[in-house]
């Protein structure tokens, strides 16, 4: 299914989309898949790195972790006065080599540093991106803020244990999200805050940990399940 098809079977029109994190893995595929579009969108992308602008894409360096740097960045929207139709946060982590973060396969190999970054990538994050980028959306219209979740921080789910940082992080996410969706509702009814569950795609998140998913998704057929 296109995009095009996808806004008529919605009703949803947006102009304006921001991609959170999405230099590389699912946010890319997404911001691929809007581009080839035929719908006339203008497509903005936060990643770390900095990167040059494209003809159909412009792109911000933010640190999202860190609420300076989205101090920083609401300035530069308001200096040129944008609004969002729909907001995207791809950013999260699962594990990390270098900073030798990997998901815990007990209570027993519970390891407070890989704790603590799970907590500032996947729940801070969110937050952070609740809670500055709610101003930057028209009343009047329908519009959507989505982040990445897991089905890993459903507690009721959880039947084989594991993962106890990752599992943690998910959950305050969804906590956030929904706490944040309850509030929002009573000043701004047209603004929709959604948590999604992609599936187990096949990223670099994800990659080590493929041999023991039920079902994997293939990149690109993901992000078009995704967007329907």
């Amino acid at each position: 299914m296109n995009l095009d098809k996808i806004i008529k079977k919605t009703n949803f029109y947006p102009k304006n989309i921001l991609l959170l994190g999405a230099a590389d893995g699912i946010g890319q595929a997404i911001s691929k898949i809007l581009i080839n579009s035929n719908a006339n969108l203008k497509i903005y992308i936060t990643s770390r790195e900095k990167n040059n602008n494209t003809s159909r894409i412009k792109y911000y360096q933010l640190e999202a972790t860190e609420e300076s740097d989205w101090l920083k960045f609401i300035k530069i929207l308001d200096k040129e006065k944008i609004k969002f139709d729909l907001i995207i946060n791809t950013i999260g982590i699962l594990h990390d080599e270098k900073n030798k973060i990997t998901p815990e396969k007990s209570i027993k190999n519970f390891n407070a540093n890989s704790f603590l970054q799970n907590i500032k990538v996947n729940t801070l994050v969110t937050a952070l991106c609740i809670k500055y980028m709610t101003d930057y959306f028209s009343k009047n219209n329908k519009v959507i803020l989505a982040s990445l979740t897991a089905r890993l921080g459903s507690i009721s789910d959880n039947n084989i244990g594991g993962w106890i940082s990752y599992r943690a992080s998910k959950a305050a996410q969804h906590m956030i999200i929904k706490t944040a969706s309850i509030e929002i509702k009573r000043t701004n009814n047209n603004l929709i805050i959604v948590g999604l569950h992609p599936g187990t795609v096949e990223t670099k998140l994800s990659k080590p940990y493929l041999k023991s998913a039920n079902k994997i998704f293939k990149l690109m057929r993901a992000q078009k399940d995704f967007l329907k």
